[in-house]
C-alpha cells in the first residue's frame, strides 16, 4: 500500500518587507466578506446583554446577601448592627 502523499511545507519568508502591507491588503479583504448584522440587531443584542447581565448581578447581590445573613447571625451569632438615630 502506498503512503499518502505529503502537501510540501510551507515557504518561510525572508526578512524582506511587504509582509505587513500584504497583512492589511489581506485583513481588508476578508474584512469586505464579513456581513454585517443591521442596526436594529445590534440594539437587540445590546438590550440582551445589558438585561442578562443585571439578572445575573442581581442573583450574586441576593446570593451574598443571604451568605452574609447565614454567616454572621447563625454561625456567629452576631447582630446586623444598625445606624443610631439622629437627635434632633
Amino acid at each position: 500500500m502506498a503512503a499518502p502523499a505529503r502537501t510540501p511545507p510551507p515557504q518561510v519568508r525572508g526578512a524582506g518587507g511587504g509582509g505587513i502591507v500584504r497583512f492589511a491588503q489581506e485583513s481588508w479583504s476578508e474584512l469586505q466578506k464579513v456581513t454585517w448584522p443591521d442596526r436594529q440587531t445590534v440594539i437587540r443584542l445590546t438590550v440582551l446583554v445589558i438585561v442578562v447581565s443585571a439578572v445575573i448581578a442581581a442573583y450574586i447581590l441576593a446570593a451574598d446577601q443571604i451568605f452574609t445573613f447565614v454567616v454572621n447571625r447563625v454561625l456567629l451569632n452576631q447582630a446586623i448592627p444598625t445606624p443610631a438615630p439622629s437627635a434632633p
